[in-house]
């Protein structure tokens, strides 16, 4: 992680802040199962605070069961529960290319940087080449929405520009690259505003958002897009329709029970 800045001015204590920076890197899986956290030292001069704030911190972590501490080895990354549910995805993409039409983008930074290590294996030739890195804010009659950290393939990333992101929304530049989005999967669930997304939604330190991280597949069946949207959630609204043939079958004894409590 690059060094991240930790605003006093904000009126979340500081050792929340740090608590939100590392929970949402574990929960996005920029920190992997297993995987060691910074040292003590480490974290102090990432977030410029004193180790005492590093350590309630970490505390904060430990108590919500996001990671592992133990007496003379380094803290890790817990196995979380949950699964994501899974729908079509033509729903999710009718939605995103929605709200492409109806928002306006800003691209904050554009580059290109070696795939996260959760990335390196899914996303189309992410193990050995850089990827395309944007990250963008879109508003909706000029209040800002949604804060979105997309991945794309370098090959495909270099045939637009970041001014070209800024008018023209990333599914229609990937498709006009070769790459028609037809399939993916999408994970939601929710997090804390970080100070650097606060700092960017214009809202505060610690808010609550909604959080969509979506895999795109394309005709092909290869991952040409990894995106994450840090939405406001009283800004966005989704639709996600599920048909018939995606519902798990109730069980057998599950029926019964139902039947017989409405005296059938």
């Amino acid at each position: 992680m690059n060094r991240v800045t930790i605003d006093r001015d904000l009126g979340s204590p500081l050792h929340h802040q740090v608590y939100l920076v590392l929970a949402d890197g574990i929960a996005s899986g920029r920190y992997a199962i297993g995987e060691p956290l910074p040292t003590e030292g480490e974290l102090t001069q990432l977030f410029s605070v004193s180790r005492i704030t590093v350590r309630r911190a970490m505390s904060s972590l430990h108590n919500e069961g996001l990671i592992e501490r133990g007496a003379g080895r380094r803290t890790t990354v817990r196995r979380q529960l949950g699964q994501p549910l899974r729908v079509r995805a033509e729903s999710a993409i009718e939605n995103i290319a929605a709200y492409g039409a109806e928002t306006v983008a800003t691209v904050l930074e554009f580059d290109y940087v070696p795939a996260p290590a959760f990335l390196r294996d899914r996303l189309w030739q992410a193990q050995d080449q850089p990827v395309q890195r944007a990250v963008r804010v879109r508003r909706q009659d000029g209040e800002p929405v949604m804060y979105l950290t997309s991945y794309v393939p370098g090959v495909l990333g270099r045939t637009f520009t970041a001014d070209e992101l800024n008018h023209i929304p990333m599914l229609q530049l990937l498709g006009r690259a070769g790459a028609r989005i037809s399939g993916g999967e999408k994970i939601v669930s929710a997090t804390l505003a970080d100070p650097l997304v606060a700092g960017r939604l214009e809202i505060k330190v610690g808010a609550p958002l909604l959080d969509l991280r979506s895999l795109m597949l394309d005709q092909k069946g290869r991952a040409v897009e990894y995106i994450e949207t840090l939405a406001i959630p009283d800004r966005l609204k989704l639709r996600i329709e599920i048909s018939a043939d995606q519902l798990m079958p109730l069980p057998a004894s599950a029926k019964t029970t139902s039947s017989r409590k409405h005296g059938k």
